[in-house]
């Protein structure tokens, strides 16, 4: 007795019109992302990750920069969010429990959220007219450090290059989240966890911010 072997049944695709396809392209990207790199993402690629037809994604993504550009607003978003929770539930008025915890904030986002951080700091964003969702909320998330920068500069009686400070706390803290994330410190480091060190270079560095803002 043969039997003819059944052809799989392909998965059922689904049309642009279901749920929101728009945040299921954006979860599927950030997935792709966190298993490939930036490099391997693509409207038809999402799509079919998606479960949706090649054509749906262009009903809300003109192209592959206009996909990674949600991804990265969505980043900025998040990152803010954490940011405001974070500094509401720092009541202390003391400058250094303000920076600790704006830098905790951020680093840990970095580390738990890897793809929308890869994604956030792409120079194609720097065109501030095409990009304007993203440039608000980067400066949102700038301005917090710009914040604690203008309070060192008081208390150093305008002794402290504000801006000079708030670049550099920002290196800081982009630095340790970038080199933990790409492997560098992970290698050296004798914890799984980022939060010894982070810890240590906090204590460090805002040590050195508030010796230079008695």
């Amino acid at each position: 007795m043969t039997t003819r072997a059944k052809k799989a049944a392909a998965p059922k695709r689904r049309t642009y019109h279901h749920g929101d396809l728009r945040q299921a392209l954006v979860d599927a990207t950030l997935k792709l992302i966190a298993t490939e790199d930036v490099g391997a993402v693509s409207l038809r690629e999402v799509a079919r990750r998606a479960g949706v037809t090649a054509a749906a994604p262009y009903h809300h993504f003109r192209d592959k920069d206009a996909l990674l550009a949600a991804v990265a607003e969505e980043g900025y978003r998040a990152l803010n969010a954490r940011m405001d929770e974070a500094m509401t539930k720092s009541r202390a008025p003391r400058l250094d429990t303000q920076l600790k915890a704006l830098a905790r904030c951020y680093v840990r986002f970095a580390v738990e959220h890897p793809a929308h951080y890869r994604v956030m700091f792409r120079q194609e964003w720097s065109d501030e007219e095409k990009y304007a969702g993203i440039h608000t909320e980067g400066m949102r998330a700038y301005a917090r450090l710009q914040e604690l920068a203008q309070e060192a500069r008081a208390a150093s009686g305008g002794k402290v290059d504000m801006d000079i400070l708030a670049f550099t706390i920002w290196s800081w803290v982009h630095g340790l989240a970038s080199l933990w994330n790409e492997g560098p410190l992970r290698k050296k480091s004798q914890s799984d966890s980022i939060e010894p060190l982070l810890e240590r270079s906090s204590e460090m560095f805002v040590g050195w911010v508030v010796g230079k803002a008695p």
